[in-house]
Order: C-alpha cells, then structure tokens, then sequence
C-alpha cells in the first residue's frame, strides 16, 4: 500500500493508493512537548466510534464493562494522541507507549504477530516474545523490554519537540488498518478486556468484590486504567465499597481533580442497566 502524506496548515491528512485523502490529526503543543492530536471539538476525523452493542455478540458483557471508561478516553478506535510524557497513545483504551508490558506493548505484540502485519507495519516485527524493527542486515532488533520502551518510544515519535514524518505515518498506518479490519478493531476491544480483568482478578485477589456489582467492578477497573486513586488506592476502594451507596463512593475516589472524566464515567455505568444487575462471582471468576 502506498501512503502519501499531505500537511494542510497544523493538520496532517493520508491517502492510500491514491485515494481520497481523510484527517490523519492536527498538530498541538502541550508542556514543552509537540505531537499529534485528532479526537477534539469539530475535528474532521472519520466517525468510527465503540458502540457495545455492536459487540456483545462477540464478548458478551465485557462489551458493557469495558465502555464507560472508552467513552472517556474519547470512544474512537482511530484516536491517536502523541504530545505528552507516553510519546504515543492511540485507539479506544488510548494506550500508552510508555509503560514496559503495559496496555499499548501488549496491543502492539498482538498486531505484530499477524500474518497480515507486514502489509500495515512495515518494518516492524514480533520476536522473542517482543515487538521488534527490521534492520538492514534482516535480524530483528528488539524495541521493548521488561524494564523499558524507549526505543519503541523513540521508533514511534522520535523527537517529542517536533511533528515527525515516522509519527504521522505510524499513525497514519494504525488509523487504516483500525478502519479498514474488524479483526483490527477486535485486537483492541481484547486489549481492554484483558486489562480490565487483570485488573478485577487484582481485586478479587484482595477479596473486595465478590458479589458487588458490575457498576462497581466498571469504577474499580477504570480507576487503574487512569492510575487517579494513589499509592493507598486499595484501602479507599475496601472503603468505599463498605458505604451504603458503593457505587458514589467509588466514584469520590479522585474527583475532587478530576472531576469532568468522573462525572462522564458514572453517567455511562448509571444508562447501562445491565451493569446493576449482573454481579461479580468470586467462584466463577466472571460475572453472574
């Protein structure tokens, strides 16, 4: 496939193969840092927007869980956001190039591994269990390690004080192949789903949740996948799931800073019925 890119003022726009150009993201300043951003007010980006109930066929009700806290990262698999510390986030979960074996490696890992990901990431390889580049020669370099992603970081965005051509292209390739697969689309839908149950079997572990409901289980699991809460973020979840109302406790736990992304959170869990019905099951490991 031949990706052309074309800059219009601040923003970036693709076409492929000589098609019809689409919104790629506009250029922003945050912090001393320059990057790509395409989910904002009258953005031109192509809607391609999580609906659960298009995939609750797929995954049952982990496609309800899992949507509160993508309607606050923005809700677009196409999303991607390159100005801050993480270098590169991208999609519904807006995962995090920053974090080693965090949401975006394990997504990233997932991707390379296909049969198809030469076509859509070239360049990039998955070897010895890593995300890796081509080097000339043809042996694989790895870009991630347990302790770190800074060369992925720096594959993905390579100067954090510019809008590079290797940051527009990357997310120009992952937007395509995000718009043009449902499989695509799918690798991150099981992103999130595999965070967010690691995140509940933590709990569980703890011995806070059995029998607490799936609204519960949403604020549990979007609370880490936000990092809000704090070192002493386990004693104020056992807490607020002791009060009469668990779920307004729940969601005190870090408003007081970030106020809009829990007010758009509980809003979500609060028009999903199902989410106060169905409750977690210690014995199952799933929800009842």
């Amino acid at each position: 496939m031949d990706f052309a890119i074309e800059q219009r003022a601040r923003d970036y726009w693709c076409s492929v193969d000589g098609g019809e150009p689409w919104f790629v993201g506009r250029r922003v300043a945050f912090q001393g840092r320059v990057g790509l951003s395409n989910v904002f007010a009258g953005s031109p980006l192509r809607d391609l927007t999580y609906k659960a109930t298009n995939y609750v066929p797929d995954v049952g009700i982990w496609a309800q869980i899992i949507a509160p806290t993508i309607g606050c990262e923005g809700g677009s698999f196409l999303a991607v956001n390159s100005y801050d510390r993480a270098a590169f986030s991208f999609g519904i979960g807006q995962f995090a190039a920053h974090v080693p074996n965090g949401d975006f490696v394990r997504w990233m890992r997932a991707l390379v591994a296909r049969p198809d990901a030469a076509m859509h990431l070239p360049g990039l390889t998955f070897a010895a269990g890593r995300v890796a580049r081509m080097m000339p020669q043809g042996t694989p370099q790895p870009l991630e390690t347990n302790e770190s992603t800074q060369a992925l970081m720096a594959f993905l965005n390579p100067h954090p004080d510019a809008v590079d051509e290797e940051e527009v292209m990357m997310a120009a390739r992952l937007m395509h192949w995000a718009a043009s697969s449902r499989s695509a689309r799918m690798a991150q839908i099981h992103q999130m789903i595999a965070s967010f149950r690691a995140s509940l079997m933590r709990a569980d572990a703890r011995g806070l949740i059995d029998g607490k409901t799936a609204a519960c289980c949403c604020v549990i699991a979007d609370l880490l996948h936000h990092g809000r809460g704090g070192t002493g973020i386990w004693g104020r979840v056992a807490e607020a799931l002791a009060a009469t109302d668990a779920l307004s406790a729940l969601l005190e736990i870090g408003a007081s800073h970030w106020e809009a992304r829990v007010k758009t959170l509980g809003a979500a869990i609060r028009a999903e019925p199902l989410l106060t019905t169905r409750r977690w099951s210690s014995a199952r490991k799933a929800f009842g």
